[in-house]
């Protein structure tokens, strides 16, 4: 079974799960009662955690992990430590992992456009749904809990926008081309993870403010392209910038 289909099922699962829950909770079946609130957060924040770990992302399960000891913090006794503590010590476990595991623990991929389409390999299925059309100049992706994969073969492109809540978006631009020498990159993203690949030629310059988020760059700009400018916020996430 395929990773996307691992995720839809264990994110269905879950919803139907938590809806038992949440109805048991009301009807007062259960020897305990937890707020609305504190199911609500911990239906995300478990999905999150359920979708990190199959698509094996540091950040996700660390993150993850440690708001759903904030949301539980009274009945584990750490009120203390929460938020900032907890945040902070994420952040280090964090940054220690990716010091130990610099290339992450993700299986190596392979990723390329060619005219034969069956060359293309992980998320090829979502090709047709994810395409842009060849004319499109302002491109606008947007994604709520779970994944999605954007191939952009514009060659007119101006910008790009990507909205993501809870999940994972793959923008692959190496197909595409500029209308001039800039392409404006607007990303909006929380709780998630956003992977961009771009033609090696392709320049950055970043303007992204992140709060407890990360920018990664894998590979080096070989110049004489136009300049993506990288712009918006990312919350509680990661942004992959790839050079295929």
């Amino acid at each position: 079974m395929k990773k996307q289909k691992i995720k839809e099922l264990l994110w269905g699962m879950g919803l139907v799960a938590a809806a038992a829950f949440l109805v048991l909770n009301q009807l007062h079946v259960l020897s305990f009662s937890l707020s609305l609130g504190t199911i609500f957060w911990t239906i995300i924040f478990g999905l999150v955690l359920v979708n990190s770990i199959v698509g094996r992302s540091t950040f996700g399960i660390v993150f993850s992990i440690a708001f759903l000891l904030i949301i539980y913090a009274g009945p584990l006794h750490i009120t203390k430590i929460v938020p900032w503590t907890l945040l902070l010590a994420a952040g280090l476990i964090y940054a220690g992992l990716s010091l130990i595991l610099p290339h992450g623990w993700r299986h190596p991929k392979s990723y390329f456009v060619s005219h034969d389409w069956s060359k293309i390999n992980e998320s090829s299925q979502h090709y047709n749904a994810g395409r842009a059309e060849e004319n499109d100049r302002n491109i606008v992706i947007s994604q709520k809990i779970g994944d999605t994969s954007r191939y952009v073969h514009s060659q007119n492109l101006e910008s790009v926008t990507i909205n993501s809540t809870i999940g994972q978006v793959s923008v692959y631009l190496d197909a595409a081309k500029p209308a001039g020498d800039t392409v404006t990159v607007n990303v909006s993203a929380a709780m998630g993870e956003v992977e961009i690949y771009l033609p090696l030629s392709w320049q950055i310059e970043d303007h992204l403010s992140a709060a407890f988020g990360e920018v990664n760059i894998s590979g080096t700009s070989q110049g004489g392209g136009p300049t993506v400018i990288l712009q918006g916020t990312i919350k509680f996430g990661e942004i992959s910038i790839k050079y295929v």
